[in-house]
């Protein structure tokens, strides 16, 4: 008598399908600055990534801020000074209470 060798399929486990992270609009602040609105993100775990990269407080505003408000921003020409009371802001918009301390 001859044995031959049976396949056997088990059923595969259901693999549940991989979830993407969900999207949601991150909460922002507003804040005024020279007759300008500002829009920042609420939370500091919202801002861009870039600002673990930057290498200077300029780099980190303009990140948080994106080009377009940046922008808004150098056009009023500000002094070291303004700029310093404007990262304040901007800083204090996105969650970091004691920024200037």
């Amino acid at each position: 008598m001859t044995t031959t060798a049976r396949k056997t399929t088990a059923p595969k486990a259901a693999t549940p399908p991989v979830k993407e992270a969900e999207q949601t609009e991150p909460k922002t602040n507003t804040f005024e600055y020279k007759g300008h609105t500002y829009t920042v993100p609420a939370d500091p775990l919202d801002i861009p990534m870039e600002v673990g990269l930057a290498e200077t407080e300029f780099e980190i505003i303009q990140a948080i801020l994106g080009d377009d408000q940046w922008v808004e921003f150098r056009k009023t020409k500000p002094t070291i000074r303004q700029f310093g009371d404007f990262s304040e802001l901007v800083l204090n918009a996105c969650g970091y209470a004691d920024a200037g301390n």
